[in-house]
């Protein structure tokens, strides 16, 4: 290469190429996040997600190793549902939801795939041996931090990265190297302004304030990472969310703009989207161990996904789901026992009114 700017120029073309949308350089360095991080753990919103608690190693990916000297950022749509199609439309036709990003094969497993051979071919622009790690959401590193410092968007109200022409429904992953780049300094405005849509339609005011996001109240969090069982007050909120939530991104009106991509890569399953309650029930029952080949959905295991379907059948009040309902409320599962007893409930008394 003939200089940094054409060897940062080159890396870029080579994420691009390989199926990224987005992609922006920044240097490896302590980020001023780290103090919202430690008021965030202080304040226990991580929940049960102990792996968080390290805020130094997260706020500076120099922690994980002092010679990495780049960032690279890089973003993959995968919004490939129109907008009219949203757990809210779903939700007044008595259909489950799943959030969009978790209807196909497991990303992390697609762009690690992807990351690897990025990796390849940039270490072949060097003449010498260099040094990197990529991380797919599941490494300590504030990903969404470096994304924004590298010009890819702003951290909107919701904690989430927008982009102005992607929205939020991206996929973030990093690339770190031991190697001085050309760093994008031209940082994205925050296009939030006064809006606030996605904090009012949080149903159960997880958004305790701009960009802090109380996880033990979040239904993404509930529905994933929380194993335990969730109190009926609680769970009545999740209205048909199955496993994640989309709401706070549904209602951002740089979403309703984003662009619409094909998953291609991730094959979306026609079966997970909008899933009838029943049939799902089914599926989960006697196919669990198809249905979780290469699938997000294999993360709450095949207990929680019950529990998670057990909660939407007494947030979608029908007759029809007092059998199954009743089925549980035998399970020697006391959290499959005690969550058909409070959907039952919550049933009657909707039929009852």
């Amino acid at each position: 290469m003939k200089n940094q700017v054409d060897l940062t120029t080159k890396i870029k073309e080579i994420v691009l190429s390989s199926g990224f949308d987005l992609v922006g350089v920044s240097k490896a360095q302590k980020l001023t996040e780290s103090v919202f991080l430690v008021d965030w753990l202080e304040n226990d919103f991580h929940g049960d997600m102990k792996y968080m608690e390290n805020p130094e190693k997260r706020s500076d990916v120099r922690r994980i190793a002092p010679s990495f000297k780049s960032v690279i950022s890089c973003a993959i749509n995968y919004n490939s549902l129109n907008e009219r199609k949203n757990s809210l439309d779903a939700n007044s036709r008595s259909k489950g939801w799943i959030s969009r990003y978790a209807i196909g094969d497991d990303y992390h497993k697609i762009i690690e795939k992807k990351l690897k051979n990025i990796v390849t071919q940039i270490s072949d622009l060097f003449a010498n041996e260099i040094g990197t790690t990529s991380y797919v959401d599941t490494g300590p590193v504030l990903e969404r931090a470096y994304a924004s410092l590298s010009g890819l968007g702003w951290i909107g109200k919701n904690s989430c990265l927008i982009n102005k022409d992607e929205g939020s429904w991206v996929f973030l992953s990093n690339i770190l190297i031991d190697q001085e780049l050309t760093y994008d300094t031209k940082t994205a405005r925050d296009l939030c302004g006064s809006c606030t849509k996605c904090i009012d339609a949080c149903p159960t005011s997880a958004i305790v304030e701009e960009k802090v996001i109380d996880a033990r109240k979040c239904i993404s969090y509930l529905t994933i990472e929380n194993k335990k069982y969730i109190e009926n007050n609680l769970a009545l909120k999740f209205r048909n969310n199955l496993y994640g939530c989309d709401i706070c991104q549904e209602v951002c009106p740089w979403n309703k703009r984003a662009t619409i991509c094909e998953l291609g890569d991730f094959n979306p399953r026609n079966e997970l989207i909008e899933p009838d309650i029943l049939s799902l029930i089914l599926m989960v029952e006697e196919d669990w161990d198809r249905l979780k080949i290469k699938s997000p959905l294999k993360r709450v295991k095949k207990d929680g996904l019950i529990r998670n379907i057990l909660i939407v059948m007494g947030n979608l009040p029908s007759r029809r789901y007092l059998s199954i309902l009743e089925k549980y409320l035998k399970s020697e599962n006391l959290i499959h026992s005690m969550t058909a007893r409070d959907s039952i409930e919550r049933i009657r008394i909707r039929m009852v009114s």
